[in-house]
């Protein structure tokens, strides 16, 4: 377990000796660029630059099979409500869509570039693919519409497609917001920004940070979102209405990844130092641990260590009870978070 009080090195230290072995889940042969629970929990998704994406079962990490067809790294995954369409994105610049179940590709739509982030709209009718600057494209979040009526009719023209004349800042995620109204795209150069679907124009812009803004991430709810900010070594809790600033957690590396707690009031952060660069810090040096934040205190609660590379997505359990976190060693690791850990937390949110 992680300890959930203030100061007592020793007894966070005793906790964390008793959490249960994480499950190793082996089946990638290239860096994890992101691991994804379904609604339900029961499955984990993980993407990978060996440009195959897999499933597998979330209580004992079973690989149970794996969607093969991209010809190029996969950088991002979503995966419907129902649990019945998974949408990936890739280098090869294509976003596929596959039959969750059979793992047999459904469609495609090609983009002029790499693929950085897709996302299923509420209701799971429309998806958001944002592409990057690759090949001297224009950065874009283009929509496509899935449905015709209630029949499955994906369109391979997108219906908007949503960018910054001449900019070259790449988008690293996009959200939808406001009931499907707007779009969030966050931007490599630390800027967040909101669009109004309707329109196409821009209705709000923040600086979230310096630069090297890696990815959001929503609450369960969706009233909050967590920023992984690389450059400036920290993650960043946002209102989503507003995009105001409300929380900063500072790290000592940088930070590729962040989650909030649907069960405690606590935010998991992972990250490290880059291979290339750990022979240039002292120490032990690379902090690939997945550390765990008070959300409204900002202090620092405790950390799980086990990746021998920069983390690079973390997604928790919708009951808040398991986390999974996939690094560039290509390991997924999967934490199911003990009895202690659950007790001294629970005590920490009356």
């Amino acid at each position: 377990g992680i300890s959930a009080e203030k100061g007592g090195r020793e007894q966070r230290k005793g906790q964390r000796d008793r959490m249960p072995r994480p499950i190793l889940m082996k089946g990638h042969e290239r860096p994890i660029t992101q691991v994804k629970y379904n609604l339900e929990g029961d499955l984990i998704f993980s993407a990978s630059k060996d440009s195959v994406a897999t499933c597998w079962r979330s209580d004992t990490g079973e690989r149970i099979g794996t969607y093969d067809g991209h010809k190029g790294a996969i950088n991002t995954l979503d995966i419907d409500r129902k649990t019945t369409l998974l949408a990936t994105g890739a280098s090869d610049r294509t976003v596929r869509l596959w039959n969750a179940e059979t793992g047999v590709e459904k469609c495609q739509f090609e983009t002029k570039s790499a693929v950085r982030s897709v996302s299923f709209s509420l209701g799971d009718r429309m998806l958001l693919a944002a592409q990057d600057s690759q090949y001297g494209s224009q950065p874009t979040t283009f929509v496509y519409n899935l449905y015709d009526g209630k029949e499955f009719a994906p369109n391979p023209e997108p219906m908007i497609d949503l960018f910054v004349e001449g900019s070259r800042s790449n988008i690293v995620t996009g959200l939808w917001s406001d009931m499907n109204k707007s779009i969030i795209t966050a931007y490599d150069e630390g800027v967040i920004r909101k669009w109004d679907v309707e329109t196409g124009k821009i209705t709000q812009e923040v600086r979230v940070c310096e630069s090297k803004l890696q990815s959001l991430q929503y609450s369960k709810d969706r009233t909050m979102i967590v920023a992984a900010s690389k450059g400036d070594y920290c993650a960043k809790l946002l209102d989503a209405k507003s995009l105001e600033i409300m929380k900063t957690y500072k790290s000592n590396r940088p930070i590729n990844a962040a989650a909030i707690s649907p069960l405690f009031n606590q935010v998991l952060i992972g990250g490290g130092i880059e291979a290339r660069d750990v022979a240039l810090v002292a120490g032990r040096a690379g902090h690939f641990e997945v550390d765990f934040w008070q959300i409204c205190y900002q202090e620092y609660m405790g950390s799980v260590k086990g990746h021998f590379g920069p983390v690079n997505s973390i997604d928790i359990h919708p009951n808040g009870k398991s986390f999974v976190s996939g690094a560039e060693e290509g390991y997924i690791r999967l934490h199911h978070l003990d009895q202690a850990y659950l007790k001294s937390s629970q005590k920490m949110n009356l």
